[in-house]
């Protein structure tokens, strides 16, 4: 079970899902950013557009039939991002984490994973391997310091390589409901459950 979990973790190979998927789902799914959506040069003015028109939805009312995923909504309020956090924005990388932070000490510090402090990026059908820290392609990945790997994955997969889309949501948020001195703490004075509720209500139509 491990074994396969694992894998896109590894040396060789340590790759996200394709690039290909849209930047943003709407409906009942929560909008999430990836790094690929700069393949269209005016990706970031779209990320503004959205902040934009979800904070006219918030000021006038209007459910627009979204909800927002936790990752993002943390990051949107300054929060940190823990592993539990990612549960159902990537379950795949939230379980294989898991698995390495309770797999055998001795295992581990085996190089049984052969895991070191790098992430293999896929992107539109090329791959480039990104370190996670200075020094990471020869920092091998043990006992003492797989929290700091786990710890750095999630912080590149979730907040360093989308950290410009959501900058610009946030500018276009800020644009229209607040300034950006208090975008923070509006955001971390609701419950994400309060904010769904206020974008997509109930099922019934409005």
């Amino acid at each position: 079970m491990l074994e396969e979990s694992r894998q896109p973790y590894k040396r060789e190979v340590s790759s996200e899902r394709s690039a290909c998927a849209p930047s943003w789902k709407f409906s009942h799914s929560p909008p999430i950013a990836i790094k690929a959506s700069r393949v269209d040069p005016m990706h970031l003015e779209y990320f503004s557009f959205s902040g934009r028109v979800i904070a006219l939805a918030l000021m006038h009312k209007v459910q627009v039939g979204i909800v927002f995923d936790r990752v993002f909504f943390l990051q949107l309020a300054g929060k940190y991002i823990s592993l539990e956090d990612i549960r159902d924005a990537d379950p795949c990388l939230c379980n294989s984490c898991k698995q390495i932070l309770d797999v055998d000490s001795d295992f581990i510090d085996s190089d049984g994973l052969g895991l070191i402090f790098v992430r293999e990026v896929e992107e539109l059908g090329s791959r480039k391997v990104v370190e996670l820290c200075p020094g990471g392609k020869s920092k091998v990945v043990n006992s003492q310091n797989r929290e700091e790997y786990v710890r750095l994955l999630i912080e590149h997969r979730f907040v360093t390589s989308i950290s410009d889309q959501v900058s610009q949501f946030a500018q276009g948020f800020g644009d229209i409901l607040s300034n950006s001195k208090l975008q923070k703490f509006f955001f971390q004075s609701l419950e994400l459950e309060d904010l769904d509720w206020m974008l997509h209500g109930s099922e019934t139509a409005i």
